[in-house]
């Protein structure tokens, strides 16, 4: 068994254990996804959750951002949960229920890329969801996908190599497996970040089970760290691979430009969505666990219980925004926003920027873009000189993948 392995076995009873969670009805998650889904936020109000002791305020107010230009690089798609641009400008995305993945070329010529996922779960939110390429994509064609398997019952994080021509995804290599999947398939996860040293930061959801988050023995409500083999990196837990717990739903990732600085984002319950600063080794407060039953109904960051726990950067407050992917601005064409950080808003329909102070613990403002025009958005993948590669959410076969920019002038 690989060394980040965990027993399958364990993952199944795990996973059927989600499915007799006592929720009540108020805190449940609401906000559904066309095809049946929910968003990890809520539309629904109330104090659940809120109140957390010691939490700093929810952020600034949200103004009208910067005029933006909007194409469509492609169309005709069911939730495109993630996206990616390779070197010579061939865009990829995958549709998180049946697992298709797509080669988009200049001029929105499509094909098709084989790749064996097996039989993809894909109920509630999970599915085909996070892909990354390689730091040394232009040499070693390796590609990242995290997927919900219905054989194994897990979600996976699997390292392939792309054919020359995008024609398929061959040589899996699973680095990562055993990420609780629930029976509904909700809180899966799963974003992947490639860092530039070549390790991969994994973003896991909670599998709407009380336990996992604080549990350090299981892989999900984490943000998991390891090298490009699945062994884990320098920087976590014991012989783990988890570098954070207490996380509910992580959903973003993102390296800040010029500095060590790494931000998730993840749904809270019916408030307190959040992003946050990834501080290696970190409790960052979620526990759910009630008796081993799954209780939405506690603060988002508890530092009452985890008196440790790092509070967020930013978090929504009432209501929830619902955040999806997370990229940084990293051009002077963004003018003020350049260096913000960009995340994709489910629930609310919109691009929020957030400028985050030096630090990174905390948010000084926040403005948005594209605010009910495209429907909910789910990823953001920046593009050089400048532009955003985003993708919508609202299914049926009518989701595009966007190139956003700056307007000119």
């Amino acid at each position: 068994m690989h060394r980040t392995e965990f027993p399958r076995t364990l993952a199944r009873l795990a996973a059927l254990v989600a499915v007799v969670m006592v929720v009540p009805l108020t805190a449940c998650s609401t906000t559904g996804d066309p095809d049946g889904g929910s968003s990890g936020s809520t539309d629904s109000g109330g104090a659940p959750g809120a109140g957390s002791p010691g939490s700093q305020p929810p952020g600034p107010p949200v103004t009208q951002g910067p005029v933006v230009e909007v194409e469509t690089v492609a169309d005709g798609m069911t939730i495109p949960w993630d996206v990616v641009r390779d070197p010579d400008g061939v865009i990829v995305t995958g549709e998180r229920g049946s697992g298709t993945l797509y080669a988009i070329r200049e001029g929105g010529e499509r094909s098709t890329v084989e790749a064996d996922f097996g039989e993809v779960y894909d109920r509630g939110e999970s599915g085909l969801m996070g892909m990354a390429l390689a730091e040394d994509f232009v040499t070693s064609r390796e590609v990242y996908t995290c997927h919900s398997s219905a054989e194994a019952a897990d979600n996976r994080v699997t390292a392939w190599t792309a054919t020359g021509d995008w024609s398929a995804l061959e040589s899996p290599r699973v680095l990562v497996d055993g990420i609780l999947l629930a029976d509904r398939g909700l809180h899966s996860g799963c974003r992947i970040l490639v860092h530039p040293d070549g390790t991969l930061y994994v973003g896991t959801g909670d599998a709407f089970t009380g336990p996992a988050p604080q549990d350090l023995g299981v892989l999900s409500g984490k943000i998991l760290h390891i090298t490009r083999d699945g062994e884990p990196a320098d920087d976590t837990i014991g012989d783990s691979p988890v570098l954070t717990y207490g996380h509910r739903n992580v959903q973003g990732l993102a390296l800040r430009p010029d500095s060590d600085q790494i931000v998730a984002a993840e749904h809270g319950p019916d408030v307190d969505d959040e992003v946050n600063l990834v501080l290696a080794g970190s409790n960052y407060g979620w526990d759910p666990n009630s008796g081993g039953r799954y209780d939405q109904d506690v603060p988002m960051t508890d530092t009452r219980d985890f008196p440790d726990a790092v509070e967020a950067s930013w978090r929504s407050g009432d209501p929830t925004l619902a955040p999806g992917g997370i990229a940084f601005l990293d051009d002077p064409a963004w003018g003020e926003w350049d260096g913000a950080l960009a995340v994709a808003m489910l629930k609310t329909s919109q691009i929020v920027l957030m400028t985050l102070s030096e630090d990174g613990t905390s948010v000084t403002a926040t403005a948005a873009i594209l605010r009910g025009e495209r429907g909910r958005l789910r990823s953001i993948t920046p593009e050089p000189g400048g532009s955003l590669l985003v993708t919508t959410s609202n299914g049926g076969g009518t989701d595009k993948v966007l190139r956003v920019r700056p307007a000119a002038g």
